[in-house]
C-alpha cells in the first residue's frame, strides 16, 4: 500500500504537505512536524494519537492523548 501511494505521490508522498524534513528521534523513529491542524489533517483526517510520530502535545487542547481529533 506505501508503495502504491509514493507511486502515485498520494498524502506524504505528494508534496503538497507543509510538514518539515522528518528528523530522527531519540528512539530512531521519523518524526513528522506539521504546522497546524489544518496541514496535518490533509494527511491524517481523524487526527493522530500520542503513540503516532506526527503528534505534538500543543495540537492536543483537550489533553486526552490525541492531536487534531474532530
Amino acid at each position: 500500500m506505501q508503495k502504491a501511494a509514493q507511486k502515485s505521490k498520494v498524502g506524504l508522498w505528494s508534496g503538497k504537505s507543509s510538514a518539515s524534513t522528518p528528523s530522527k528521534t531519540p528512539t530512531g523513529s521519523a518524526t513528522v512536524n506539521f504546522k497546524n491542524c489544518t496541514d496535518l489533517r490533509k494527511v491524517y483526517p481523524n487526527g493522530v494519537p500520542k503513540s503516532h510520530p506526527a503528534y505534538q502535545a500543543k495540537m492536543d487542547r483537550d489533553k486526552d492523548g490525541y492531536a487534531c481529533e474532530r
